[in-house]
């Protein structure tokens, strides 16, 4: 299932991280908006779920229009490479957006 693998990256991601991830969708504008959104929820549920709060991640959203999986995994490397210095882990950090955009659609890439 394609939010295990997320939900599986996700934990594997350092504390320092996942509070980077947490907090990039503030001021987000445009077309990445959407996409920060929901990865801001999935780093939220983490966080959460590192404290003990255990719950089901709850869905996406629909944050990436359906049948637009490309154009929205090249928005997210694209995003990932313009951060990617901020993240001690940048590998874990771009199957996280990856994931994302993989839950939010319901397909797996090959990337």
């Amino acid at each position: 299932m394609v939010a295990d693998r997320l939900t599986t990256t996700l934990a594997a991601l350092s504390d320092r991280d996942l509070g980077a991830l947490r907090e990039l969708a503030g001021p987000a504008r445009g077309r990445v908006a959407g996409l920060l959104a929901a990865i801001t929820h999935a780093a939220d549920w983490e966080s959460r779920r590192r404290d003990g709060i255990d719950f089901d991640l709850l869905p996406l959203g629909e944050a990436i229009p359906e049948g637009d999986l490309d154009t929205a995994l090249g928005l997210a490397a694209a995003f990932h490479a313009s951060i990617a210095d901020r993240f001690e882990h940048p590998a874990l950090v771009r199957q996280v957006i990856v994931g994302v955009v993989e839950t939010i659609t319901g397909t797996a890439s090959s990337q």
